[in-house]
């Protein structure tokens, strides 16, 4: 559902000419934003196909406001899903101009792959959420603040533009994941040699699968399911680093491993 007089096509072009000129959308006019978190969807969708010729195939989801502070700090009252585009995957590391950013974060996340399909023939649960996953990652969610003020922008219009997400940067495959306890696992995001935010996995909906089962859940609510091969990123432990340039950041995850980056 959108607003009288909206356009699916319009709202999505709208945005896809500004993201691609490395422009903010705080001034997103009233009449594109979708109303309502089907319509976010349905203008994410649209807008994923216009960036998909200059930033490549999507290569899975992002699941955003999986903590209770990161609700609190965007006055969203429920997670939010947002796929990913090839161009912002990095490996291990990855260093970032400042200036390809309107306001640059760093989030501190357990990536999961799957390695087989989830979602779309009934309820998914924790343990059918685990039965799927191949392997886990170290990881790091590039977010980009283009919202001015994100508070009073409107979460299906934050939807529609893949609620923040910017890039991931992926560590080491941790194929034998299943020894560790996602829920204790402890997350650092570190600045320049000091800790500047620390959580647990278990800061992410109680225990990070959960957060694949919700995502599997609100994917096949809009009639497709989770593939093999694609990356979900579970969620912010427990809040992003807005960074600067000059900044040299670390994000590691107890037993799992680490990832840098470093911003110019």
């Amino acid at each position: 559902m959108t607003a009288p007089g909206t356009d699916i096509a319009r709202g999505a072009a709208w945005i896809a000419g500004r993201r691609l000129a490395r422009r903010d959308i705080a001034d997103m006019p009233a009449d594109l934003k979708p109303v309502d978190e089907a319509g976010g969807y349905a203008m994410q969708a649209a807008l994923r196909d216009l960036l998909a010729p200059r930033l490549g195939p999507c290569i899975g989801w992002k699941v955003g406001a999986t903590t209770a502070a990161m609700q609190t700090l965007l006055n969203v009252p429920a997670p939010c899903a947002g796929e990913m585009h090839r161009a912002g995957l990095h490996h291990r590391s990855a260093t970032l101009r400042s200036g390809d950013f309107r306001r640059l974060g760093i989030e501190c996340e357990i990536a999961m792959e799957l390695g087989q399909p989830l979602g779309g023939a009934g309820p998914v649960d924790e343990a059918m959420a685990a039965a799927a996953v191949a392997r886990i990652f170290p990881a790091a969610e590039i977010v980009d603040d283009r919202y001015g003020d994100f508070r009073s922008f409107g979460v299906p219009a934050l939807v529609a533009d893949f609620f923040f997400h910017a890039g991931v940067v992926l560590g080491e495959p941790v194929a034998d994941w299943r020894r560790l306890d996602l829920a204790a696992v402890a997350g650092t995001t570190r600045a320049n040699g000091e800790t500047r935010v620390a959580g647990r996995g278990a800061d992410v909906l109680g225990h990070p699968m959960r957060s694949l089962a919700w995502l599997a859940n609100r994917v096949a609510a809009l009639g497709r399911r989770l593939e093999p091969g694609q990356v979900v990123m579970t969620g912010s432990l427990p809040l992003p680093l807005w960074v600067a340039p000059g900044d040299r950041v670390e994000v590691r995850l107890e037993g799992l491993g680490s990832v840098s980056i470093a911003v110019d």
